[in-house]
């Protein structure tokens, strides 16, 4: 392939990959031909199948609907509990030879030439393999990767990858829940990373204060309900506009301020990946008519904001009426 101009930062919206399996293929293909133009992926069986996300990529750029994507793909430190075989590299080798192998294999799964966002998908339980996990990545920049990011990760290990860093991290890939650690969500499967600070307040203010973006993930699958409040935020934002109550939480979530939000989104219908793209341009028109308009959507943006960001934010809108 030829390649096209490289990272030119993170797109507001990514399809995600993640549990599609034997449907990899046929959904990024939707995706990419319905307006999607950044990918979520990883080269970890457990959840993925990176190779058929290439098929879908190979087929999308074959059609002449898209040029080379966005491509975000993550390198899965191995698990003693997990299955060696699921894992694109030798387990027994280093850290080093690990990543290598790893993104090696995504390269030729995915039929780029480079990748635009390599991924740490998860930390090690040690800091310093992590560290080391990271210097690996480092080291495939500028030739094979374009930028680095990190998933599932707290406030303080964000802080020490920072700090050593050569190659700052552009983006944190994290679950975004009101359920934390100490109080994990019972209806939940128990193994789900959670976040130390309810809905991540403490990683997200790092990521503004540093100049990074926020993909929150499993926004809908376990946080709409919540989100949405008493108050129904979402849902009056939605009729407001006319689209659905996921859309408005989508473009109330963009509409946050302070880090940039980029936002995950893994439907597997394609009808629906239109509606959503089409939703969110629709969202934007509707902004740009009048400022009553600004002023009405950012009175949703507060209200969703003193959702997520508690009594501090609550105060701010009060003070505000």
């Amino acid at each position: 392939m030829t390649a096209l101009p490289r990272f030119q930062g993170i797109p507001d919206i990514i399809y995600g990959t993640a549990f599609k399996f034997e449907n990899s293929a046929s959904l990024v293909e939707a995706a990419l031909r319905a307006g999607f133009r950044a990918i979520d992926t990883a080269g970890s069986q457990s959840a993925y199948r990176e190779a058929l996300v290439g098929e879908g990529i190979v087929a999308a750029l074959a059609s002449g609907s898209v040029a080379r994507e966005d491509l975000y793909t993550k390198f899965s430190p191995f698990k003693p509990s997990e299955d060696p075989a699921l894992y694109p590299y030798d387990t027994t080798k280093s850290i080093p030879e690990q990543v290598a192998e790893s993104v090696s294999s995504s390269l030729a799964n995915l039929n780029v030439t480079y990748i635009d966002c390599l991924v740490l998908h998860s930390l090690y339980p040690d800091i310093q393999d992590t560290l080391t996990a990271w210097k690996a990545m480092e080291a495939l920049v500028p030739s094979k990767v374009t930028s680095l990011g990190l998933s599932n990760i707290d406030l303080n290990s964000l802080r020490r990858v920072c700090e050593m860093a050569t190659v700052k991290p552009c983006a944190v890939q994290n679950r975004f829940t009101q359920d934390t650690v100490d109080k994990p969500n019972l209806a939940f499967p128990s193994n789900l990373p959670y976040p130390q600070v309810p809905f991540d307040r403490d990683v997200r203010e790092y990521c503004r204060q540093h100049g990074i973006a926020y993909a929150p993930w499993g926004l809908l699958w376990g946080s709409l309900d919540v989100l949405d409040g008493p108050e129904k935020v979402t849902e009056k934002a939605g009729h407001e506009l006319g689209v659905s109550k996921e859309i408005a939480c989508f473009a109330l979530m963009r509409s946050l301020g302070g880090c940039q939000i980029s936002i995950l989104c893994g439907t597997t219908n394609a009808a629906r990946m239109r509606k959503t793209l089409e939703g969110l341009a629709k969202v934007q028109r509707y902004l740009a008519e009048s400022e009553e308009h600004k002023e009405t959507w950012e009175g949703y943006v507060d209200r969703l904001r003193a959702v997520i960001d508690g009594s501090e934010a609550k105060n701010l809108l009060h003070g505000r009426d």
